[in-house]
């Protein structure tokens, strides 16, 4: 490892790096950049939703079976990962997450519905989704862009309790 001030020539653009500490510091980096962007992209979708309806997408073959009549999809993410909370030692259950005009669906490895009405709570530890339950029960959701789904999830719950 080497030292600032330890008697080696460096240039000015040349930084020694600990090997142990470049990847780690570069993957901390890409993380604070995907935060800052999902929190731009969320308060955007914030000041968007308070004047404008939730956009509806079109629902694909995976699920379109399980929409009710009148059910919309209004978001999705793929490679969403689905746990208990504190399940952070399991592997948790990959698949894809709807949100719909009713419901946020988890489908893949398992398949999981829960109505929006029954959503007390949600929250975010660094890129999960937590979400408290009525029955007390929670869930947890590692997946892409958690705090703009977040907006979009508010927003619907809004429409849904009205």
């Amino acid at each position: 490892m080497h030292l600032a001030g330890r008697g080696r020539d460096r240039s000015a653009d040349s930084v020694d790096v600990p090997a142990e500490d470049g990847p780690a510091l570069r993957d901390a980096g890409a993380t604070a950049t995907r935060v800052a962007e999902d929190e731009a992209r969320a308060s955007i979708a914030r000041e968007r939703f308070s004047a404008e309806p939730l956009p509806s997408v079109v629902p694909d073959g995976t699920i379109s079976p399980h929409l009710t009549p009148g059910e919309t999809v209004h978001a999705l993410r793929f490679r969403a990962i689905l746990r208990a909370p504190g399940g952070d030692n399991a592997l948790g259950y990959g698949g894809t997450l709807y949100l719909t005009s009713r419901r946020l669906v988890h489908l893949g490895q398992v398949e999981m519905s829960v109505q929006l009405t029954d959503i007390v709570e949600t929250s975010l530890a660094g890129e999960r989704l937590l979400l408290g339950l009525r029955d007390g029960e929670g869930l947890s959701l590692d997946l892409d862009r958690p705090r703009d789904l977040r907006a979009e999830l508010a927003a619907a719950m809004r429409k849904v309790r009205r």
